[in-house]
């Protein structure tokens, strides 16, 4: 059963701009502990943190809570050895999913050029 779905459309260069401004400071605002490496190791760090960023926000909406009660660094996006984005959560998000009967979660990410798409399901079982 879906529990909710979100979406999340992200012009990058309003990333771009953030980062140009606030660096470093922006990352450990935002990042999820797992997202570091891929911070790290990107070769455009303002592009990498907006793929990140609409992620999160697709996830808000799909639990329905927006980031009431959650910062962004309790929900990430990780690739798996084959590419595919997985969601990952902190001890507080998983606490948020389990409350909600969430038991699987699903994420789509797409760029092109500066725009930046993320699509997130919730399943129950």
């Amino acid at each position: 059963m879906i529990v909710g779905i979100g979406t999340d459309l992200l012009d990058a260069s309003r990333m771009r701009r953030l980062h140009a401004r606030f660096g470093q400071r922006l990352a450990e605002r935002l990042l999820h502990e797992a997202e570091w490496s891929g911070y790290r190791a990107a070769k455009d760090p303002a592009h990498f943190l907006a793929r990140c960023f609409a992620v999160k926000e697709a996830a808000a909406k799909a639990m329905g809570t927006g980031f009431h009660g959650m910062a962004h660094s309790d929900v990430g996006s990780i690739r798996n050895p084959l590419g595919k984005p997985d969601l990952v959560f902190s001890a507080h998000g998983l606490d948020l999913l389990k409350r909600m009967g969430v038991t699987r979660s699903h994420v789509s990410l797409t760029d092109e050029g500066e725009m930046v798409l993320a699509f997130v399901v919730l399943e129950a079982a």
